[in-house]
């Protein structure tokens, strides 16, 4: 069973134990039925994985091509418009995409958009990167998709809003922070791609791959998704697969779909979960 399996499985057990419901509330999210989508959830929970393999789950198959997909889609095309994902059928943002195929002034858009810095024109990815490979002793290699002046104009509000950066002995460390995770769907997901954009980052400004550290603040599970974790969680795992990165790219710019393989990626069935919207 692989490290990132355990861990998994160890913070299921644990909101299925201890987590709190959200019945007593006016919920958000819904169910396509309209029927109101509740939730049982801890507080601030931290996954912490030391990158000697690929933090993937093998109980269940993550769609790995998909979360790079969107990864791409985030911080190389850095743009809201969905005709990227269209192009290579990921259809993950279907259900808040507008009527424009856009979602807004969200994630991409965050990213990409033009911001002056030192009196330097640039953006978001384009700045951590050169601040990295420039200054890397600062504690202020931070991104955050979290622009309270536009987040009315965006599909969704960012689940996964921030991350920093640390360079310590040569390794380059990730924290990333979630306001909130859908633990079935969205977590194992998120965990994989944010590994990736780690890997990239490391290889483009030459350092060595340290920690990953995945803060959220409401961990939760949905309520059509318990027994469906129940029996994921039970499933006997299998070691990790390996993930190859073209060692040739040294642009962020540059890389593609095409630029990674993962290898030996053995997993149980997919576990039907519906998305709450």
């Amino acid at each position: 069973m692989s490290a990132a399996d355990i861990i998994y499985k160890n913070l299921v057990q644990d909101i299925l134990t201890n987590g709190e419901w959200d019945k007593d509330q006016a919920v958000r999210t819904v169910w396509a039925d309209g029927t109101p989508a509740y939730t049982k959830s801890v507080i601030c929970k931290q996954m912490t994985y030391d990158n000697a393999e690929v933090p993937i789950l093998t109980t269940k198959r993550v769609p790995w091509k998909s979360a790079i997909h969107e990864l791409l889609w985030f911080y190389v095309q850095r743009t809201s418009d969905c005709a990227y994902l269209d192009r290579h059928n990921v259809t993950i943002w279907k259900e808040w995409t507008s009527s424009g195929n856009h979602i807004g002034k969200a994630y991409g858009y965050q990213l990409g958009k033009p911001i002056m810095i030192g009196g330097k024109l640039t953006n978001q990815v384009h700045n951590l990167i050169d601040q990295l490979k420039n200054n890397p002793a600062s504690r202020r290699h931070v991104i955050s998709l979290w622009d309270v002046d536009e987040l009315d104009q965006m599909a969704l509000y960012p689940c996964v809003w921030n991350n920093q950066w640390l360079v310590k002995q040569g390794k380059l460390h990730l924290i990333v922070s979630a306001r909130s995770n859908d633990i079935g769907l969205g977590n194992p997901f998120n965990v994989f791609q944010y590994y990736v954009l780690q890997r990239m980052i490391a290889q483009v400004t030459g350092y060595g791959l340290g920690t990953l550290t995945f803060n959220v603040n409401d961990a939760h599970i949905y309520e059509r998704h318990e027994e469906p974790l129940r029996e994921q969680i039970a499933r006997e795992g299998f070691p990790a697969p390996e993930l190859w990165i073209n060692p040739e790219i040294r642009s962020i710019d540059d890389f593609t779909i095409d630029d990674f393989k993962l290898t030996d990626y053995r997993y149980h069935p997919s576990v039907k979960m519906e998305i709450a919207i």
